[in-house]
């Protein structure tokens, strides 16, 4: 006897799914979000620090860093806006 995945498309099994579906997705784009905004706290933070020391090496990479998180959290963004069923 082998397994094979059986695909429920109709009924309230079928709603439940969807609906777990679009749970997870909303936990892993919520947390991806949730660790780019700290991630780029301490980016932000490092950068001031570099700032005060004069460090411009330092400065120019915690930058980079910066622009890098925000433009994750606006791919993000944009994923959350064109997946269909995802409650923001």
């Amino acid at each position: 006897m082998t397994w094979r995945p059986y695909h429920i498309d109709t009924g309230p099994f079928a709603e439940a799914r969807t609906k777990t579906e679009n749970f997870c997705q909303n936990l892993f784009l919520s947390h991806a979000m949730d660790q780019c905004v700290v991630e780029m706290a301490i980016a932000q933070k490092e950068y001031k620090d570099a700032e005060l020391r004069g460090d411009q090496d330092l400065m120019e990479q915690k930058q980079l860093q910066v622009q890098a998180y925000q433009s994750s959290l606006q791919l993000t963004a944009y994923m959350f806006e064109s997946m269909d069923d995802v409650s923001t």
